[in-house]
Formats: structure tokens, sequence, C-alpha cells
């Protein structure tokens, strides 16, 4: 039962749309379990630098494309990989989510291989933060979520996960939000000095065919939950107020964002689909994962 008024709508605009001859036809093991069609491209990750930049993934090509203030775009990076989300870290490297394989950074627990990464985020202590998503679903309830600390631990935060998907960090970093892809939510875990967890709860909660994905923070705190299935990026505040919804510009599946722009209000939008960037201009900052320029 919802007693809010249905918050107001605000229609993004379309910031670039990725050219033919940046899109790749071949073939790929992740192109052929795909269900749904697209356009010889699947945009994911999109992460913004000090330096005007959008990068994004292409994931069934294995690619890391890099948009500038011009909007013209460089494949910067293509390799034997399903790249998703990517964080950029206080060195001014990325650290890239991958389906297929994370290397040479990590690539199993113990002895046991991940599922899937599918995002990842890096906190202020360098420590980073990612899902563990591959098949898992309502009823393989075994999504992971982790923490690989500065000093090489690495931490189960979540075990259960329904489809774990997106994840970021209150603005203090005493709270970690994760979609729950699969079941329609948005998971709330307190995070405690000694680095444990508990009193998980669900903080936000939709519809549709395929739940939340990518998620983002401004400096209010206000959540940003993309929703590939209902054309919309919902914005929620720190206690779960709906606060707005973003309307696509053009198509449907609006998988990820991100801040960035000369004062960090501008956020991005992937549809992953279309293979296009949208924007909106937002009235507070976001919080980004550091202000570095990213390496070339």
């Amino acid at each position: 039962m919802n007693f809010f008024h249905p918050p107001p709508t605000i229609k993004a605009e379309l910031y670039l749309t990725v050219p033919k001859n940046l899109r790749c036809s071949d073939e790929s093991e992740w192109r052929g379990g795909f269900a749904g069609g697209y356009e010889n491209i699947f945009l994911e990750g999109p992460t913004a630098d000090d330096k005007g930049n959008v990068w994004v993934t292409d994931i069934p090509h294995g690619r890391i494309l890099r948009f500038d203030s011009n909007r013209q775009g460089t494949e910067c990076v293509k390799y034997d990989g399903e790249p998703n989300g990517m964080a950029i870290r206080r060195d001014g490297k990325f650290v890239v989510a991958d389906y297929k394989q994370i290397s040479p950074l990590l690539t199993r627990r113990n002895l046991e291989r991940f599922k899937g990464p599918n995002d990842v985020i890096v906190d202020s202590k360098d420590n980073i933060y990612f899902t563990d998503q591959g098949q898992t679903s309502m009823v393989d309830q075994t999504g992971k979520v982790y923490r690989l600390c500065s000093d090489g631990k690495l931490d189960v935060l979540v075990s259960n996960g329904i489809s774990p998907n997106g994840l970021v960090l209150s603005p203090d970093e005493q709270f970690l939000y994760v979609a729950m892809t699969r079941s329609n939510e948005v998971w709330r875990l307190p995070l405690h000095k000694d680095g444990s967890t508990s009193k998980v709860g669900v903080f936000f909660r939709s519809f549709g065919n395929a739940g939340p994905d990518g998620l983002a923070v401004d400096e209010e705190g206000s959540l940003f939950v993309c929703h590939p299935s209902l054309a919309s990026v919902f914005v929620v505040d720190k206690h779960g107020m709906p606060k707005a919804r973003i309307a696509s510009a053009d198509g449907m599946n609006l998988t990820n964002c991100t801040f960035g722009g000369p004062d960090g209000k501008t956020i991005f939008i992937t549809d992953s689909l279309k293979g296009n960037i949208q924007k909106v201009e937002w009235h507070c900052a976001g919080v980004r994962q550091w202000k570095t320029a990213a390496s070339e």
C-alpha cells in the first residue's frame, strides 16, 4: 500500500547514440545466451571522469568505449571478456566487474569460481564492493555481495541474494544499497565498524519483468534506481520517500547511471539495447567515487 502521490516526472534528454562504426556484429557466447534482441551493442557501466569523458562497457563484445565532452567516441579496450560495471580507483585505474572473468585482480573465492560478477564500486578506503549475480533468481537465491578490502581480505556481505545487480554506498559510507533484480527490490545493508552487517532490509520495491539494475546516489543521500523494464529511473530520498521519476528519452532499457559533468550535477544514463546515453541536469551533485582523471 502506498499513500504518496505520484512524484513529478522528469524527461531525460538524449545525449548521444553510439554510431554504427562503433558497433560490433561479431558473435559471442553472451550474445547467444541473451533472450532479447539488441542493435549490435549492449551498453552498461557508465563512469565519468574529471576530464569530461563518459566511459561505458559493451558486454557481449568485450569492449570499453570512451566519449569525450564533444561526444566523440573511441574504442579504448577490446578483450576476451564480458565487462559490465566499472569504477575508477583513487590511482585513476579502472576496476571492471566481468561476467566472464575478473583478471588479474580476482578470479575466485577460496577455490570456487564466481558465478558472474555484475557491478562494482570503490569506497574512500580503497575497498572494492562487487555483486556476483550469475543466473541467480527467485528459485536460486545464492547470489553474493563481496567486499575486497585494501589488505586483500575478501568478505561475504550477502550470500542469499536474488540476482544481485547494481550497488552504491550512502554518502557517509555507513549503508550499502544493492539492487536485487529478480525480486524487484533494493536492499539496504548497515555497515558496522568491524566490517559486518546486520538487520538488512528492503529499502525499495517495484514491479515489472526485470527489476532494479544500476544505482547512484547524490550528496543529499537520494537514491537513483534504474529500472530497465519500466523505462525509468526512480528517485527516492534517504528515507525511501519518492522524489521523482526520470522517464527515458528513447528506449526502455535504462540499465545504469552515473553522475558527471563540470559540476558533478549531470546524470548520465545508459539504454543498453538502443545503445544510447541520456542525461538529466540535477539540482545537486552526485557522490562520485574519486575526483581523479581516469588513466588512458
